[in-house]
């Protein structure tokens, strides 16, 4: 009979109690089981149950307080593997239900939509050709476990999937005996950083997903893709990553030019001692002798380069292998990778020329008998490559645009070119950028200790861009982020910059750097369109445009804008600015690539990957899309193989599929009037919004003490700070521990906040057959409502509630609660109409009954949180704040695995 969810949950949990107790004794278990069995039943609306919950928190002193805390946290960590365990059987047993039908989200059913849209091999090739999918890994603060706690917990969840292969094989017993040392280093493994990572080891945690699942799924995700396109049609490169760990500088000062070039360094030797590995496996299988099959032909420059560069080799293998003409070609390429990674003679310049010789390899093959070994390990080294080149991604570099304009204000005043420049106006200084990017003269001399340690960071950061690109990283770097664009000049500032460091020539000619924008507050989002046209109506960043390959990229930011202007806003503007640079970008001749700045939060633009894709207007994707994957998104997603192949090829298909969704024609009066509704839905939720969250002049202090923001900044999560500012407010805090804050406290507010009473008037005004129907056929609102009332389905607040009594000063206190439980309950209320459920997420069941399952074990935890910083509020020892302190931060981890989410 097949394994059950119910089946690994109590094998996990056998094997849990007999660690804990073993450490413990018997009583840690009974009260954890006490605590959950207390939540259960106040979950099932005992009110009784909830006072004893509490009293028996309050009772606990600190050593039992997080005993406690482990137990429930490390619970959530196995009981996430459960799941997505079963999610694997799902969607096994879903493909093998649906055959011959393609499984949904699949990049089978993804070619079979094209075709049915009239796709055919022609067009489809094209599309191939011109596709790009990138994923950008990225270290925001979200990823609250240790890797030592993620590398164990992929122990534990191989055992539970060999259970499932390997029937007969991994019994109980068997996965017992296995389970038990993992589990019990788990078990004694601190939870809790004993420092901040450095930038360099975020950059090793990134590479970790490379090595162990990135690297064998990608090839299998093109074989997908080969099959269900049929031979006739050519499937081109077009699925790669990138990375910002090393390369966004913006408000981390831990990222120093000479950061990046070691996070460089760093990603550069791990890659190629992959590649090296899988070239050297070629060496070893293919064994084809010309005794055998026959003289090799194809393979004379290959060998005669080897012999010349290794020629002690060459002797060897003429010895060992005289008949086996491609092992001894492939043992050559091992070398030539191996003398790549030392900086030895005979090593590739660049991943061009290991392809080059790889594909002849493989034209030797295929025009011989060689076709099948051809088709094998050969084929997927050849992706391997493609895809991941000599640093398995692409440094994306970024920094703030005021960076840039401090540092060029002082080097113009400094050598006497203009004084004031920060201070002109618009025109004035486009002028002057413009001027100054033609001018052959250098602008900023080769010494530039005279300048201040910031404008000397900003030019070294170009120089070291430079420098990286003409030597061991060539092709590594591509694109510079520019985060708070507000204007054309913003842009123009980095081509200056560009161009004194060499990385363009005076006009823009040459230039090998993208000059990305990032628009992300609202008012920037509103003025993208206009920002971008200014910059293409000058010639020399339109030449520098051209210089790139004619293709602009876009960054669209959800983080500041959601914090700015509220959710509904904010996806609202993101949606509408790209429909209006992607005009401009046509209207100009140019092509266009959108970056999305997407979170792992609801409130920062999460969701489900494929379904935010679909979502996005059509006409903009146009098979090409780039986006970031955050925090503990990257393990969700990546750390098990086989959610790592489904994620991968739901990313890919959604891409292709919205490359020919079509947007609505002028006179479509249906669809016109449905982004009326969205627009006074957006200015409205905008209105409620910012009235709190920016109006009430108590909400800073509401927030700050009703969340754990300061437990959450000591966590160390992450390389850099949570405030751009360190004397700043919330305009200063960074939309990650804005957001996780929020969800922590159970509140989840930046996900629904506003969304209320724009349903509740636009269902007065439009009527509620008309949002049934936007939800129904309109992808972006359908995103838009689903992601809020998964939000609301965490959100809970009875439990917040208890976060907010933390609040001594009661008069704005209840007043500004008074307004979120409104808001929240009017939200709930309108959504639930506008799905036409009685309960939310009554249309996702495997959702809904994952929340029901997890509450009553998420809830001790945020009893015991509000205790402790209760505690931590009164308390006046030093020592005791230190070991409250402690169990608080552990409690912020179990909060996070529990609901899955964090910023």
């Amino acid at each position: 009979m097949p394994r059950t969810f119910t089946d690994d949950r109590t094998l996990l949990l056998d094997v849990f109690r007999d660690v804990v107790a073993r450490a413990c004794g018997e009583d840690a278990f009974a009260l954890h089981e006490r605590t959950v069995e207390l939540a259960r039943a106040a979950r099932g609306g005992d009110d009784s149950a909830v006072g004893t919950l509490a009293d028996l928190v309050g009772g606990l002193d600190v050593g039992r307080a997080e005993v406690l805390v482990r137990t429930l946290t490390r619970w959530f960590q196995l009981i996430n593997l459960a799941e997505d365990n079963d999610r694997i059987r799902r969607l096994r047993d879903r493909e093998a239900r649906q055959a011959p039908e393609p499984r949904r989200g699949s990049l089978r059913d993804a070619i079979e939509r094209l075709r049915a849209e009239g796709v055919g091999d022609g067009r489809l090739e094209r599309l191939l050709g011109q596709a790009e999918v990138r994923l950008v890994l990225t270290a925001h603060p979200t990823e609250a476990r240790r890797r030592t706690t993620i590398e164990k917990l992929a122990r534990v969840f191989r055992v539970l999937r060999d259970l499932d292969e390997r029937p007969g094989v991994s019994t109980d017993d068997d996965a017992r005996r296995r389970l038990a040392p993992t589990i019990q280093e788990l078990w004694a493994s601190d939870e809790l950083r004993a420092v901040s990572p450095t930038v360099l080891d975020e950059v090793r945690a990134n590479l970790v997903w490379f090595v162990t699942t990135l690297a064998a799924e990608v090839p299998e995700v093109y074989r997908d893709l080969e099959e269900a396109v049929g031979p006739e049609v050519a499937v081109p490169s077009l699925l790669s990553f990138g990375s910002w760990i090393g390369g966004d500088r913006d408000g981390n000062p831990n990222v120093t030019p000479d950061v990046t070039l070691e996070a460089l360094d760093l990603m550069r030797e791990q890659c190629l001692r992959f590649v090296e590995l899988r070239v050297e496996l070629l060496a070893g299988r293919v064994s084809i002798s010309e005794r055998v099959s026959g003289p090799a032909h194809g393979l004379d420059r290959l060998l005669a380069e080897g012999e010349e560069h290794f020629p002690a080799l060459a002797q060897r293998l003429a010895e060992l292998n005289p008949e086996e003409p491609y092992r001894r070609a492939f043992t050559f390429l091992r070398e030539r990778v191996r003398a790549t990674r030392r900086g030895e003679p005979g090593g590739y310049a660049e991943p061009a020329e290991l392809l080059a010789d790889l594909r002849q390899a493989d034209a030797s093959l295929r025009e011989g008998s060689g076709a099948l070994t051809a088709a094998g390990d050969l084929h997927d080294v050849l992706r391997q490559v493609e895809v991941f080149g000599f640093h398995f991604a692409r440094l994306d570099i970024r920094e703030h645009a005021g960076r840039h304009r401090a540092a060029l204000d002082e080097i113009l005043s400094r050598l006497q070119v203009r004084d004031g420049y920060a201070d002109t106006g618009d025109d004035e200084r486009l002028d002057l950028l413009s001027e100054l990017i033609a001018d052959r003269r250098p602008l900023i001399p080769e010494d530039i200790s005279g300048f201040s340690e910031d404008t000397r960071t900003v030019v070294q950061t170009f120089r070291a861009v430079r420098d990286a690109l003409a030597g061991r990283h060539r092709g590594a770097l591509r694109s510079y982020v520019v985060s708070g664009t507000e204007g054309p000049a913003d842009l123009l500032e980095v081509l200056l910059l560009m161009k004194e460091a060499g990385l363009s020539k005076p006009g823009g000619e040459d230039a090998v750097l993208r000059i990305v924008p990032l628009f992300e507050a609202a008012e920037t989002l509103r003025d993208a369109a206009a920002t971008m046209d200014a910059c293409l109506r000058r010639d020399v960043y339109r030449t520098a445009l051209r210089a790139v390959g004619d293709e602009q990229e876009v960054m669209i930011g959800y983080s500041d804008s959601n914090k700015d202007a509220g959710y509904v806003a904010s996806g609202w503007s993101t949606y509408q600015a790209q429909i209006r640079v992607a005009d401009v970008l046509r209207s100009h001749g140019a092509s266009w690539l959108f970056f999305h700045g997407r979170g792992g939060s609801l409130g920062r633009g999460g969701g489900p990957s494929n379904t935010a894709i679909l979502a996005l207007p059509a006409g903009t994707v146009e098979g090409r899309l780039k986006v970031t994957e955050q925090g503990e998104v990257l393990a969700a997603k990546y750390m098990v193989a086989e959610v790592a192949h489904r994620e991968l090829e739901l990313t890919t298909s959604a891409t292709l599929v919205a490359a020919v969704q079509q947007p609505p024609g002028d006179g479509d009066e249906r669809a016109a009037r449905h982004e009326r509704v969205m627009a006074r839905m957006a200015d409205r939720s905008e209105e409620v919004y910012r009235d709190l969250v920016h109006g009430d002049p108590d909400f800073v202090a509401f927030f700050t003490a009703v969340t754990p923001i300061d437990e959450i900044s000591r966590l160390r999560l992450g390389s850099r700070p949570a405030k751009r500012r360190a004397d700043g407010g919330i305009e200063a805090l960074r939309a990650i521990p804005w957001v996780f804050s929020w969800t922590q406290s159970r509140i989840v507010l930046p996900a629904w906040y506003g969304l209320g009473t724009a349903l509740e008037e636009a269902r007065a005004e439009a009527g509620l057959d008309v949002l049934r129907t936007m939800e129904r056929e309109w992808p972006f609102f359908a995103g838009l409502i689903s992601n809020a009332e998964m939000a609301l389905a965490k959100a809970d607040l009875a439990i917040a509630r208890r976060y907010v009594d933390l609040w001594d000063d009661e008069a704005p206190r209840e007043r500004i609660w008074g307004r979120i439980v409104e808001e929240f309950e009017r939200t709930e209320r309108e959504l639930l109409l506008v799905a036409d459920e009685d309960r939310l997420l009554d249309r996702v069941p495997v959702l809904q009954a994952s929340i029901d399952r997890r509450n009553p074990f998420v809830d001790p935890l945020s009893f015991l949180q509000v205790e402790l910083l209760r505690r931590l509020k009164r308390n006046g020892d030093a020592a005791e704040d230190d070991a409250l302190g402690r169990v608080s931060l552990l409690t912020i981890n179990g909060i996070a695995g529990g609901l899955r989410n964090t910023g």
